[in-house]
């Protein structure tokens, strides 16, 4: 963050499912902004992954609302000026994405895009050995800097596979529009589902 001049920063582990593991945020707004895009299904970071490219919002005042209808809504109601969303490669492999966020708008030119990527490179691998041992020690707390492991979001997706029939992706899909639908965080209900507090009925989903 002090290198490139950002306000906030998340650092997030894509498995080879799609699970997203978030290993690392530099406060709740950056940690609220990763959340959402996880939530929503949409936003720079997932766009980054998409393209295997670098996703840069100089100013989301200027972004079209069709880029990504909902998320920028939220974005700018919580006081984000700008994102810049960066692919973390191992190899040939895309294994996460980095966002960087600032407050106010703020150019992206050659130099700062040039050493987000090159931090983006050094952080890759160190970012999915946490993912990894964290997926191994069931028991490992999360925390402000590393809040969001989504084991029960996992868990949750796997119980309305069992439950609906359905595959992994819609399953996944039906979490999240039950979290968008009741305007609760989308871990709030993976815990309510785990927890057997919440049940898809088949005969009504």
């Amino acid at each position: 963050m002090t290198a490139l001049d950002v306000s906030g920063a998340a650092i997030s582990v894509i498995g080879e499912h799609g699970n997203q593991s978030t290993v690392c945020v530099s406060g709740r707004l950056a940690g609220r902004l990763d959340a959402l895009q996880f939530e929503l299904g949409e936003g720079p970071g997932l766009q980054a992954l998409t393209t295997r490219s670098p996703v840069l919002c100089s100013d989301l005042a200027h972004v079209p609302d069709s880029a990504w209808p909902v998320f920028l809504g939220a974005a700018r109601e919580l006081g984000v000026g700008a994102i810049f969303s960066f692919p973390m490669m191992l190899g040939t492999a895309v294994v996460g994405v980095v966002d960087l966020i600032t407050t106010t708008p703020r150019p992206a030119d050659a130099e700062f895009i040039s050493r987000a990527q090159a931090l983006t490179r050094d952080v890759a691998l160190t970012a999915v050995e946490r993912a990894l041992t964290a997926a191994q020690q069931h028991s490992s707390p999360e925390s402000d800097q590393s809040p969001a492991l989504r084991r029960e979001v996992h868990q949750a997706t796997g119980i309305i596979i069992s439950q609906l029939a359905l595959s992994a992706p819609d399953a996944f899909a039906r979490l999240q529009a039950h979290a968008f639908s009741t305007g609760r965080p989308i871990d709030d209900v993976a815990r309510d589902i785990v927890t057997r507090v919440l049940e898809f009925d088949p005969l009504t989903e």
